[in-house]
């Protein structure tokens, strides 16, 4: 068994950890951005997500090639999993690769707890946006509009989304 891929296993491991954490802090920073009505900012903060994205995909490619090299050097021909590889390294090892386990498992659960937060306060404020313009709609009467085939509507006009834009 190759030190070298198991070192190498807990290297990429700390990363992906570091990659999920920053995750975490920017979507916290999204909701901050969503609550205090910062577009700029989560316009940029929405940019930073996009390239830990690309940069988690590229760390859990190199996992997947690492799990198949130490599983390979443990006798493991289908090791495509962290847990398969337990029972076959050293106590010390396996308690390494057990927290590291932990930490991905801890901040992908909280990654998915904020995006479910985040989602919930955007759909809000897109039901409060409707809200207002039903309101205004109402105030400002009937007007003539276009309607979904692209032809002239008089009556009264109706909020949507176009190409995700209010």
């Amino acid at each position: 068994m190759s030190t070298n891929s198991l070192t190498d296993l807990l290297s990429v491991l700390a990363e992906k950890v570091n990659a999920l954490e920053s995750m975490q802090f920017f979507l916290e920073e999204e909701e901050r951005c969503i609550t205090e009505h910062k577009p700029m900012q989560l316009e940029e903060n929405t940019r930073r997500i996009e390239g830990i994205m690309t940069r988690l995909n590229a760390v859990d490619d190199r996992l997947r090639t690492i799990l198949f090299r130490v599983g390979d050097d443990l006798g493991l021909h289908e090791a495509g999993t962290l847990s398969s590889l337990f029972p076959r390294v050293n106590p010390e090892i396996r308690v390494q690769l057990r927290k590291s386990q932990e930490k991905c498992l801890s901040a992908a659960n909280e990654i998915k707890r904020r995006l479910a937060i985040n989602e919930g306060l955007i759909k809000h404020s897109l039901r409060v946006i409707d809200r207002s313009m039903s309101l205004f709609i109402k105030v400002l009467g009937g007007i003539e509009t276009y309607g979904p085939t692209g032809h002239i509507l008089k009556g009264k006009a109706a909020s949507g989304i176009l190409f995700r834009e209010i």
